[in-house]
């Protein structure tokens, strides 16, 4: 994902205090795709506002459901795909609306 020039971001340690997120599971979650933190210039990590969320959803499916770490790369994939073709499908019916009338 590409980030905005209005986009926040926070080094590794900034990220790991906001989100309560211990550093060998965001490692792990890095590894496995979870989080896609991008290189700054210096060739430190930058992680995007959103991350957190990411970050905090996937600590909760491995704590509560538990799943690994390969699987809640999948979950949330499959998670994200749903919400965007339930926003899509919600965006169709507005327009089908307009012309069936009941």
């Amino acid at each position: 994902m590409t980030s905005s020039p209005k986009a926040i971001e926070m080094s590794l340690d900034e990220f790991i205090l906001a989100s309560g997120v211990a550093g060998d599971t965001l490692l792990l979650m890095i590894e496995e795709g979870i989080l896609n933190p991008h290189e700054d210039t210096a060739g430190e990590w930058r992680f995007e506002l959103q991350m957190i969320f990411t970050a905090r959803r996937a600590v909760r499916l491995h704590r509560d459901l538990e799943i690994d770490w390969c699987g809640i790369a999948l979950a949330l994939e499959l998670l994200d795909e749903l919400e965007q073709l339930r926003d899509e499908n919600r965006i169709l019916r507005q327009r089908l609306g307009r012309f069936i009338k009941t």
